[in-house]
C-alpha cells in the first residue's frame, strides 16, 4: 500500500500541473495553444526526475539543463523558428504585460505564447524538483495555486454572456485541483513517516486518518468554492472595460481580404443583407471596420494595441478637424450576416461615443474593434465626428497634414524606381504636373474613375484606352501598356504590387477597390503625402454626400477606399475605384465566397483569432512566405536526433550511478545491506570476476583477496557476513549504521579493485553492466 501511494506522487504531480495550466486554453485556439502548453506542464515536471534518476544531485546542475530545454522548447515548438532568440525575450519582457495589462494588440505574434508557457514550466519544474528529491515543503502546493490564478486572472471575461459559463467551468477545475493538492500532500506526508512513527501502527496498516481529514477538507473546500462562484455571478451588463478584442474564429483574418470576400464574384449577382444603419446627420457614407498603413509590397497590415474604451473614446490625434466636420450618430442593427462572430465592426470615422456594446481603441489611428463577438439581431449606436465631404470637394490650396504616424509616409525601397515613373507617365497621361501633390492626387481620381474598370463582363462599355504606366511582370516600369492579359498571378482583389501593376496598369486597365486603393496610397507616399488604405462599406449617395435617413447594406457595398489628411479637414476618404465595369475576366478572387482568406502578406500569419472569448494566436496560414519550410523541419529533426543521441549517451553512462543510487536509497537498513552486498558483486563480475553467483559468500571474498589483495578480500568477507545477516537472520535488528558500515566496506572494496586494474582492464569494466539479482 506505500508503495502505490508513494508511487502515486509523480502521476498527482502531474495532473496538478495539467489542472493549474488548463485556463490559458480559454485564450488561446486550443489548435495551436493545446500542445505547447501541456507538453510543457508535463515535461517540466518529469525533467528534474529524470535527471535525478541519471544521478544529477547538484540543484544548480539540473537547474541549468532544465533552462536549456525550456529555451529549445520555447524556440522549437512554441515559436517555430529555433533562431527566434529575439522573439523569444521580447516574449519573456514584454509578455507578461501584454498579457496582464489588458491591452493585446489584435495582431500578435506567437511570442505572446513564450510568457504562459513560462509560468507553467517554472511551477512544473519547481513541483518536478520537489518530487525527485522527496521534498514536502508546500512551496510546489502554493505555485500551482499561484499558477491557476494567474491564468485565471489573465483570461478571465467580465461580460455577463460568458460569465455564467466561466464559473461554471472554472469553479469545478478549480475543485478538482484543490482536491489533487490535497492528495498530493497527504501523499508525500506518508511517503516521508519515519520509523518511529510507522512503529506505532499495526503490520501492513498505513496512519489512514491523514487521508480521511484531507479528503474531506478537500471536499469541503471544492463545494464551498463551487458554490460562491455560482451565487456570485454577475447578473447585469459589467460597468467596467473589457479585455479586448474577444473573437470566436482560429482562422488568420485581414479585414481587407475580409472586405474583399464579401463582394460577389460578378457584378449580376445580387448581394446579400449585412445591416441597416440610420445616421441623423449628413455624412460621407463610408463606414469602415478598419484603416491600416503598413504596406510591405505584398498587402496592407498594421500593428496595433487596443485599450479598453468603456464606450468614450479620445478625440482625433493625428490631425485637426474644422468646421466642414460634424457630428453624425448612427444607429446600426445586425442581421444574421457575415460580421457575425467577427472582430470587426462598421463606424464612420472618427468615432467618439459607442452605445450597445463595448469597444476598445487605437488611440492614434482611431481604429475600433468590438470588445466580444457581435451577434445576430444586435443593435449599437456610434458617435463620430467626421469630415463631411470627399476628397473631391477639398479646396485646390489645401495642404496635407504631413505631422501624422512615419508609417503613413513609408515605402518598400524596392519600389521607389517603379513608382517614380509610375507617377511620371500618370503625370503625362492626365495633363497634370505631379506638383502640388493634392491636386495631382484629384486629377489622378478622375483619370482612374472615368477611363479605368473593376473586373468582371462589362455592362457598361469603358472608354477607350490610352497609354498609360505600366510595369512589366519583372518589376521594371515601362512607358505603353503591356497588350496581352493579366496574367493568371494577377489575382483579382490581392493588394501585393505585382498584381496591382498587371492588373490597373496593363491592357485590360482594371482593378478591384482594393488594388485601386493600394496604388493610389503608394503614388501619394511617393509623392511625400501620407495615406493609409480603409477598408469596410460604401454606402451610395448623392452628390458625394450621404442625407440622414435609414439605409441597408449588403456585400455589393463593400468596398476599400485610401483616407489622405488634410489641414483642417482631417482624413478625408480619397475613392479613385470606377463605377462601371470592364471587360476583364473574373478571376480567382480573394472574395469569391464569404470565408475570410488572408492577404499574400506575411504579417497576416501571426493575426490574434481566438476560439473561446478570448485573445490567441493563429495557426500557420497557407500563405506563401519569403522562405521554406522544409529547412526549418530538416533542422527541427537533426535537433531531436541529436538530443536523443545525447539523451541516450548519458542514460548509457549513468547507469551504474543508477543502479547505485537505487540500492543506497532502499526503504530500510536490511534492503540496503543487501543492496550493497549486490552492487559488490556486480562490481567483481565487471572486473573480470565471472560465474561469483555460485560461489558462497566465504569463497567470492577469498577470489577477491586472490585478485585484488588482502585489503579487498576482507571489505568483500565483511559484506558478505553482514549479507548473511540480513538474509538468514530475521530476528536480527539491522539499524542504519550498519546499512552505512555496509557500503562503506563497498566504497573500500571499490577503492582496491580500481588499483588492482590496468587502465585497458579499468576501461572494459567501464563497459560492462551486470545486474545481480
Amino acid at each position: 500500500m506505500r508503495r502505490v501511494i508513494q508511487r502515486g506522487v509523480l502521476p498527482l504531480t502531474l495532473i496538478a500541473s495539467l489542472l493549474s495550466a488548463t485556463p490559458w486554453l480559454r485564450s488561446f485556439p486550443a489548435d495551436v495553444m493545446l500542445g505547447p502548453l501541456f507538453g510543457a506542464a508535463v515535461l517540466s515536471v518529469l525533467l528534474p526526475v529524470v535527471f535525478g534518476r541519471m544521478g544529477v544531485r547538484s540543484l544548480w546542475a539540473t537547474a541549468l539543463l532544465d533552462i536549456v530545454v525550456f529555451v529549445l522548447y520555447e524556440l522549437i515548438v512554441v515559436l517555430h523558428d529555433p533562431s527566434g532568440i529575439h522573439a523569444l525575450l521580447s516574449g519573456v519582457y514584454r509578455g507578461p504585460s501584454q498579457v496582464l495589462s489588458y491591452a493585446l494588440p489584435l495582431l500578435s505574434p506567437r511570442s505572446l505564447m513564450v510568457s504562459p508557457i513560462a509560468l507553467t514550466w517554472i511551477v512544473g519544474a519547481v513541483a518536478g524538483e520537489c518530487v525527485a528529491r522527496r521534498w514536502t515543503a508546500p512551496v510546489m502546493h502554493g505555485g500551482f495555486l499561484v499558477s491557476f490564478a494567474l491564468a485565471y486572472a489573465a483570461t478571465v471575461r467580465g461580460t455577463s454572456t460568458v460569465s455564467d459559463a466561466l464559473l461554471r467551468r472554472e469553479a469545478p477545475l478549480a475543485a478538482v485541483l484543490l482536491l489533487a493538492l490535497m492528495l498530493l500532500r497527504a501523499a508525500q506526508t506518508w511517503t516521508q513517516q519515519d520509523s518511529d512513527a510507522e512503529a506505532t501502527q499495526a503490520d501492513g496498516v498505513l496512519p489512514l486518518r491523514g487521508v480521511y481529514a484531507g479528503s474531506a477538507i478537500a471536499v469541503v473546500v471544492a463545494f464551498i468554492a463551487y458554490a460562491i462562484a455560482q451565487n456570485t455571478a454577475p447578473s447585469a451588463e459589467p460597468t467596467t472595460p473589457q479585455r479586448e478584442p474577444a473573437v470566436n474564429s482560429s482562422e488568420p483574418v485581414s479585414p481587407v481580404s475580409f472586405i474583399a470576400g464579401l463582394r460577389p464574384a460578378s457584378q449580376s449577382t445580387p448581394g446579400t443583407d449585412l445591416f441597416t444603419v440610420r445616421t441623423d446627420g449628413a455624412s460621407t457614407g463610408y463606414l469602415e471596420i478598419a484603416n491600416l498603413d503598413y504596406y510591405d509590397g505584398s498587402g496592407w497590415s498594421f500593428d496595433r494595441t487596443f485599450r479598453p474604451s468603456g464606450g468614450v473614446l479620445q478625440p482625433d490625434t493625428d490631425t485637426s478637424l474644422a468646421g466642414s466636420s460634424g457630428t453624425v450618430t448612427q444607429t446600426y442593427r445586425l442581421g444574421s450576416s457575415a460580421l457575425v462572430g467577427k472582430p470587426w465592426m462598421p463606424y464612420l470615422y472618427r468615432a467618439e461615443k459607442v452605445d450597445g456594446i463595448g469597444v476598445s481603441t487605437d488611440t492614434g489611428s482611431g481604429m475600433i474593434v468590438p470588445a466580444r463577438s457581435l451577434a445576430a439581431g444586435e443593435s449599437f449606436a456610434v458617435r463620430s465626428t467626421a469630415p463631411v465631404h470627399t476628397f473631391t470637394s477639398v479646396p485646390a490650396t489645401a495642404s496635407p497634414d504631413t505631422l501624422t504616424a512615419t508609417t503613413n509616409v513609408q515605402l518598400p525601397g524596392s519600389l521607389n524606381a517603379t513608382l517614380s515613373t509610375v507617377v511620371s507617365t500618370f503625370s503625362q497621361e492626365i495633363g497634370v504636373p505631379s506638383t502640388p501633390a493634392l491636386p495631382f492626387l484629384a486629377a489622378l481620381q478622375r483619370q482612374l474613375q472615368q477611363n479605368y474598370s473593376l473586373p468582371g463582363a462589362a455592362t457598361t462599355t469603358a472608354a477607350a484606352p490610352s497609354p498609360s504606366p505600366t510595369v512589366s511582370p519583372s518589376g521594371a516600369p515601362t512607358a505603353m501598356p503591356v497588350s496581352s492579359p493579366a496574367p493568371p498571378g494577377a489575382r483579382a482583389g490581392s493588394t501585393s504590387f505585382a498584381d496591382v501593376a498587371a492588373s490597373i496598369l496593363g491592357a485590360n486597365r482594371s482593378g478591384t477597390p482594393e488594388q485601386y486603393a493600394t496604388l493610389v496610397a503608394l503614388v501619394a507616399r511617393e509623392l511625400g503625402v501620407p495615406a493609409r488604405i480603409a477598408t469596410g462599406f460604401r454606402v451610395p449617395t448623392s452628390g458625394g454626400v450621404l442625407a440622414a435617413g435609414s439605409y441597408t447594406v449588403t456585400t455589393k457595398d463593400a468596398w476599400t477606399w485610401v483616407e489622405i489628411p488634410v489641414m483642417g479637414e482631417g482624413w478625408v476618404v480619397l475613392d479613385a475605384a470606377p463605377g462601371q465595369y470592364g471587360n476583364a475576366p473574373v478571376q480567382p478572387t480573394e472574395g469569391a465566397t464569404t470565408a475570410p482568406v488572408p492577404t499574400a502578406t506575411p504579417t497576416q500569419d501571426s493575426a490574434v483569432i481566438s476560439k473561446g472569448d478570448g485573445n490567441a494566436v493563429a495557426p500557420h496560414s497557407s500563405v506563401p512566405s519569403g522562405h521554406s519550410s522544409t529547412g526549418l523541419i530538416v533542422l527541427i529533426v537533426i535537433v531531436a536526433v541529436v538530443a536523443l543521441v545525447i539523451l541516450g549517451v548519458i542514460g548509457w553512462l549513468m547507469r551504474k550511478p543508477l543502479r547505485v543510487r537505487r540500492r543506497r536509497r532502499a526503504a530500510d537498513p536490511r534492503t540496503q545491506v543487501l543492496g550493497a552486498w549486490a552492487e559488490s558483486i556486480d562490481l567483481l563480475s565487471e572486473s573480470g570476476l565471472f560465474d561469483l553467483d555460485v560461489l558462497t559468500s566465504a569463497e567470492i571474498a577469498s577470489v577477491a583477496a586472490e585478485r585484488f589483495g588482502a585489503s579487498g578480500g576482507s571489505a568483500a568477507r565483511f559484506l558478505g557476513a553482514q549479507a548473511n545477516v540480513a538474509v538468514y537472520s530475521p530476528r536480527t535488528a539491522l539499524a542504519e549504521r550498519d546499512a552505512e558500515d555496509a557500503w562503506e566496506a563497498h566504497r573500500l572494496l571499490r577503492t582496491e579493485i580500481r588499483r588492482g586494474l590496468t587502465q585497458r582492464e579499468r576501461l572494459a569494466t567501464r563497459f560492462r553492466y551486470r545486474k545481480h539479482g
